[in-house]
């Protein structure tokens, strides 16, 4: 975490007065099922921000959703200790004060209610997954975001799940990706698949790039990642990256992730005819 941090210390403010942490909780799922944030990792994370940024207010964010409460997920999933460690307050979105965002290039909303304190803060370190999605393929930085949809029925949209990503990350703006794949999810996730301990750290400062390099770790072509292209095409990141990595030998293939493409396309079709979030 340290060496991540320290490579892109030159693309990150040098001072902050408040740094928001936003964090994978989707479902009552310990971190070693792969689904959720690792209070391990995530305490890693703190503690060289809280070294970068000693007198900034951190704020760890997550958001209600249609079976989950984020109160109830911070303390079931050990991260209401970790923010107790260093000292970083827990917010549920849901609670606080909105404001409304105009979409640049819409393709569903026009305009959109973000959380007020992604305004706020200096910082928004977007601290995601490395899993696979039976809606999107992926789930990473982008996808990380769609918990930060105010209502709490976030399923209704699940039809329409890439555009929505596509308008809320036009006005949602990530200053570091990373995505913990020490322990991911392969096989139909975000919240069921099955662990896949990879032992990786990914990092950048655009969400499109970390995204494509993470969907090419799991097996994916991130030409063929619906919600990467739309936000290629929008300018929001490059698919292109360079990367640079510590792990000795690596190489793609040795992490690819088990995922069933012909039911995601089955699952794909039956939400286009019937509407549904299948």
């Amino acid at each position: 975490m340290d060496r991540l941090l320290e490579r892109f210390s030159g693309c990150l403010p040098g001072s902050c007065r408040s740094v928001a942490v936003k964090v994978n909780l989707c479902d009552y799922r310990k971190a070693a099922s792969g689904a959720t944030t690792d209070p391990i990792m995530l305490d890693a994370l703190l503690g060289v921000l809280r070294r970068r940024y000693p007198a900034a207010q951190v704020s760890i964010l997550e958001n209600d959703a249609s079976a989950v409460e984020a109160h109830s997920l911070f303390a079931l999933l050990g991260i209401r200790d970790v923010a107790k460690i260093h000292d970083a307050r827990l917010l549920n979105v849901a609670e606080g004060n909105w404001i409304i965002k105009r979409i640049p290039k819409p393709h569903i909303f026009r305009e959109l209610e973000i959380p007020e304190v992604l305004e706020k803060s200096d910082l928004l370190v977007n601290f995601a997954k490395l899993k696979t999605n039976s809606f999107t393929k992926m789930t990473g930085c982008l996808k990380n975001i769609f918990a930060l949809l105010r209502t709490k029925q976030k399923s209704v949209y699940h039809s329409r799940l890439n555009d929505v990503l596509a308008d809320m990350n036009q006005v949602i703006h990530s200053g570091l990706c990373i995505i913990d794949g020490y322990i991911g999810m392969e096989g139909q996730g975000p919240a069921f698949g099955v662990p896949k301990r990879c032992e990786l750290l990914v990092g950048g400062v655009n969400p499109v790039s970390v995204d494509a390099c993470c969907a090419r770790i799991m097996g994916f072509n991130p030409w063929f990642v619906e919600h990467l292209r739309l936000c290629h095409g929008l300018g929001l990141g490059t698919i292109r990256y360079h990367l640079e990595t510590d792990v000795a030998n690596f190489n793609y293939r040795h992490y690819r992730f088990d995922y069933s493409r012909l039911e995601h396309y089955a699952r794909a079709l039956l939400r286009r005819r019937v509407g549904v979030a299948a």
